[in-house]
């Protein structure tokens, strides 16, 4: 989970930690309380704000372990001005950093300023920097920014306003891409539609992989229908009932935990359990169909780098992730998984004619 850190401690870091070149900047104007301005007028940013904006992130990065560069790169007269310096020794421990987004969240002006010296931005800085052992750390801060100057004026940061403390995003392997292993058991669902093919990752979801083989080999899915099936985003099954016309649990009598996994992601052709929250899985299951990735939410996700890349490579639905159980993939017959998406339905994502049923599901050898 992302750390949160207030203004208030971050500005409360020691003064004795402080380089010379910053306390004589911050020492050489008044304190302003650039925090507590009454704004006057909020703007949508143009082409110009953008680009200046990106320039001083850029300047920033580069910069970075350089204390007299980045003095000028900070305002002189913030209450948070040592705080500021603190953050900027917090870029500088990474080697190289990559900057994901640089935007203007908000763009304002605010009142006692003259028409030079007026406005103010807060920042979303994105950004991916490598430790000296090669980790990739994702983080994604809120800087606050005053235009200030006469001639030339130029954007200078006067305090963080949000940041998280980082999240490992280095590469993982994308186990469920890969080929099953000959004498590798596999899981084999035949339908009306045709013959769908998957592997299943009893090592990283096991009580999953249990319920569903359980199940199966009972013949409990046997002519059950796709009862959801939303075109573009998925196929979902194991709505059993009893006799009396309740849900069947699980095989473990209640609805089981989530099993979430950094090595399992909700790409195109995973097999993952349906739930109605936080753990209650049960009997659902679905496979995901979508041939392409919501950027939005994806931007929103720290995911290992080469996941990400997966996801805008195959598709798939990254808001998912950490959500639902991924137990499985497809690894053939997604042309099925298609064909059965493509199904015409009702207001409540049920097909109206002909619903594609399972006929039976079966776990054998591999040995294509």
């Amino acid at each position: 989970m992302k750390k949160l850190v207030s203004l208030a401690v971050v500005a409360s870091i020691a003064i004795p930690l402080l380089s010379p070149t910053f306390v004589q900047h911050a020492a050489a104007n008044p304190i302003h309380d650039y925090r507590n301005e009454v704004q006057v007028n909020q703007f949508r940013p143009h082409g110009g704000d953008k680009q200046e904006v990106n320039d001083f992130i850029a300047s920033l990065v580069k910069q970075r372990s350089k204390p007299a560069e980045v003095a000028k790169l900070v305002v002189g007269d913030s209450m948070t001005n040592f705080a500021m310096k603190t953050y900027v020794e917090g870029l500088a421990k990474y080697k190289n950093i990559q900057v994901i987004e640089a935007k203007v969240d908000k763009l304002y002006t605010v009142t006692k300023e003259d028409a030079y010296n007026n406005y103010r931005a807060i920042v979303k800085f994105k950004y991916v920097g490598y430790t000296a052992d090669n980790k990739a750390i994702e983080k994604t801060d809120y800087l606050g920014l005053a235009r200030l100057g006469t001639d030339p004026v130029n954007w200078k940061a006067w305090g963080v306003i949000w940041q998280d403390s980082g999240i490992d995003v280095s590469d993982v392997k994308l186990i469920q891409l890969e080929k099953p292993r000959k004498g590798e058991e596999i899981c084999v669902i035949t339908t009306d539609a045709g013959v769908i093919k998957l592997r299943l990752f009893p090592n990283k979801a096991p009580k999953a992989v249990e319920n569903f083989k359980t199940l199966a080999k009972k013949g409990q899915y046997n002519n059950m229908i796709f009862h959801r099936v939303i075109n573009d985003f998925m196929i979902q099954a194991g709505d059993l009932k009893g006799p009396d016309g309740k849900e069947l649990p699980s095989i473990y009598g209640e609805s089981f935990e989530d099993e979430f996994s950094r090595d399992l992601f909700n790409f195109r052709g995973a097999l993952s359990m349906g739930n109605a929250g936080p753990n209650t899985n049960s009997t659902h299951f679905y496979i995901v169909q979508s041939p392409k990735v919501d950027q939005e939410y994806l931007d929103l996700s720290a995911l290992p780098l080469n996941a990400e890349a997966k996801y805008k490579e195959i598709g798939g639905r990254a808001y998912l992730d950490n959500r639902h159980t991924v137990f499985g993939h497809v690894f053939s017959g997604m042309e099925v998984v298609d064909k059965i998406a493509a199904q015409k339905t009702d207001e409540n994502a049920k097909p109206i004619q002909n619903p594609v049923k399972v006929q039976k599901i079966e776990f054998v050898p591999y040995n294509e």
